[in-house]
């Protein structure tokens, strides 16, 4: 206790008490408005990094490429009949996998669909149907060419040398940049990578497009993303 002029009495205890406690809610308040600054100028360093992306994409894309799954990207214009075909590799025969590339062959291109299962692999080239997804559909498209199958690496590599190839990658999300990163040295610097996955790439916290840049240790990979529900 201490007597303050006119014999007034004030508590010292009090005064420190009061003052710790502001002391502790502007700590507070400083560290909240901290993460929050923190965390806005993340979010810009992320959108400006996709936006460089994007703008890197568009510069590296042959008009074909746009074109490859029957729209051009930048002008919205369907192809037209008679159009070169262009050479689209699907990575994974899963349901998706041949969705897509029975869409993509009904644009007038040349479709290949790469997996692992040498049966599977076998009957869509004979039989013009996939045994294990979606078998109850014809995989042949009136007017246009077959839908080619192939299930080793070397094959890959070969359909991959064409120039202009798309890549429509349609594999599981957790494991498309292992597999990018297992296979980068087939991957060409300049081959569009349309990614069909969804979701974040969970050990690295990541969205597909980071996840597969850093995967192939590239900043200038064309990339396109299928999106929808």
């Amino acid at each position: 206790m201490i007597v303050a002029p006119g014999g007034g009495r004030i508590s010292l205890s009090y005064r420190l008490g009061g003052s710790l406690s502001s002391l502790i809610t502007a700590v507070s308040l400083s560290f909240g408005v901290g993460v929050f600054f923190a965390t806005h100028v993340l979010r810009l360093r992320d959108r400006e990094r996709l936006r460089k992306a994007c703008s890197r994409t568009k510069k590296h894309l042959v008009k074909g490429q746009r074109a490859a799954l029957g729209v051009d990207l930048t002008s919205f214009i369907p192809i037209w009949a008679g159009k070169a075909p262009q050479k689209v590799v699907v990575l994974g025969a899963g349901a998706f996998g041949t969705a897509m590339a029975f869409a993509a062959a009904q644009g007038g291109n040349e479709v290949v669909i790469y997996m692992r299962d040498k049966q599977q692999c076998k009957v869509i080239n004979e039989e013009h149907r996939n045994p294990r997804y979606l078998s109850e559909f014809s995989l042949h498209v009136e007017g246009g060419m077959e839908i080619r199958g192939i299930c080793t690496l070397e094959e890959l590599k070969e359909e991959l040398q064409s120039p202009g190839v798309v890549i429509m990658h349609a594999l599981p999300c957790q494991l498309t940049p292992p597999w990018f990163q297992e296979h980068k040295d087939i991957i060409p610097k300049d081959a569009l990578i349309c990614c069909t996955a969804k979701g974040l790439y969970l050990p690295t916290q990541q969205l597909m497009g980071h996840a597969i840049l850093d995967a192939l240790d590239r900043a200038d990979q064309p990339l396109a993303f299928l999106s929808g529900p």
